[in-house]
């Protein structure tokens, strides 16, 4: 199943889906149906400039991202859990080494904030989601770079067993059965949260959002309402969230 919703996602998630409609409308053109190829041509355009556009990718990125408030200053919890965001397999800046790309970076980074601040245990969620050569673990690679900020390794947990957000709370879930804890700090992209929160609900665990890494903050200049890729980019992440969050509601 995962591998059949990661393919999902590339095809019709992400941009390449413009490729797959071009493509029709050139077969469309090859058989004579000039009027569909010329109708479906124009659909496509529009679809395109309004995903690439700063106002869609806010309309689809803010529901999102502020569905939960930052993380209360006064909260008490037992353990945090920073989810993975990816992994850069052999970074020349690391040696050859893995290294975190920006999402998971940032969540590192944050559960690095939270523990300076409350002390708790970090628990490092993420496996490896596809087997290439010299794969290393989400969960691997996040506790290593908290080692290196300076967080004692007995304070650190890892799970690199999970390969999806539905996986991630089933795995931590245990680990917090065996340890008797019951709430958790859960950090997380902004975006990715409200699809968090209901799988790490489902899964029975108690937890106090952490957002992080916001990605709808707008400067207010004309030139965010321009098209670009990155808005096309944050678009399409945003109607993944929005059809994982359908998928865990309809999951037990």
């Amino acid at each position: 199943m995962l591998v059949a919703s990661a393919v999902f996602s590339s095809l019709v998630l992400s941009p390449f889906l413009f490729g797959i409609l071009i493509g029709v409308c050139i077969a469309l053109i090859a058989v004579g149906k000039r009027n569909p190829a010329t109708s479906l041509l124009s659909a496509t355009l529009v679809v395109f400039l309004a995903l690439s556009s700063g106002p869609v990718k806010e309309a689809l990125l803010r529901p999102l991202e502020y569905r939960y408030p930052p993380y209360p200053a006064t909260a008490q919890v037992d353990a945090i859990v920073v989810l993975g965001g990816g992994v850069l397999n052999g970074s020349p800046d690391e040696g050859g080494q893995a290294s975190l790309p920006v999402d998971s970076l940032k969540r590192t980074a944050y559960a690095f904030t939270l523990f300076r601040r409350i002390g708790v245990p970090i628990i490092v969620s993420g496996g490896v989601v596809w087997n290439t050569r010299n794969s290393n673990a989400e969960a691997d690679v996040m506790a290593a770079t908290l080692a290196k900020l300076g967080i004692p390794e007995s304070f650190i947990i890892r799970e690199p067993r999970s390969k999806s957000t539905w996986e991630n709370a089933r795995e931590v879930s245990r680990i917090l059965a065996a340890r008797r804890e019951t709430q958790v700090a859960l950090v997380t992209s902004a975006y990715h949260m409200p699809r968090a929160v209901l799988a790490f609900s489902r899964a029975g665990v108690s937890t106090i959002p952490a957002p992080t890494d916001y990605k709808s903050v707008s400067r207010g200049a004309f030139v965010d309402s321009l098209p670009s890729w990155d808005s096309l980019e944050m678009s399409f992440k945003a109607l993944h969230e929005y059809l994982g969050i359908a998928q865990y509601m309809l999951r037990r």
